[in-house]
């Protein structure tokens, strides 16, 4: 081992599905290692910021999952990249899921947060499209979330 610690980036991105449901995807991908995973969900009916968030708090819980304690995440929703690096605020509709997010990044060792174009954001526009014919369940449902993430 070199010291140097292992650095696990998340890529995030939330896209309208035919018949109005959204694809929230995270493509996790160690820097050292290449190795990838992605985690792709069906909601309902979201506005797009709404739907940015639940696909970042979705990677964050991955990479929780995952054992990582410094993480790179990027989303393709600039609002939210703006309001989780502390450039602006959340909007009254997005306070409890902001606080959600700064929740779970605070629990890293570090985490740095990147807006990202899709053309750069690679796996996570395509996986969250092909969310449709992933048959994944409805909203994502997890057995370790705090009492506070149930919403």
């Amino acid at each position: 081992m070199t010291g140097l610690p292992r650095v696990l980036h998340v890529m995030t991105s939330a896209r309208r599905l035919p018949g109005g449901r959204v694809g929230i995807a995270a493509v996790l991908r160690w820097q050292e290692t290449g190795e990838t995973r992605t985690a792709v969900r069906r909601l309902g009916r979201y506005e797009s910021t709404r739907s940015s968030y639940r696909a970042v708090l979705h990677g964050l819980w991955e990479a929780r999952r995952m054992g990582a304690r410094h993480i790179v995440l990027s989303t393709d929703d600039p609002s939210v990249a703006a309001q989780l690096a502390g450039a602006d605020g959340p909007t009254p509709e997005t306070i409890g899921l902001y606080l959600q997010a700064r929740a779970l990044c605070n629990a890293f060792r570090s985490a740095e947060v990147r807006q990202a174009e899709p053309d750069n954001h690679p796996g996570a526009w395509e996986a969250a499209l092909a969310a449709e014919r992933s048959g994944a369940p409805g909203p994502a449902t997890y057995a370790d979330l705090p009492l506070w993430a149930a919403s």
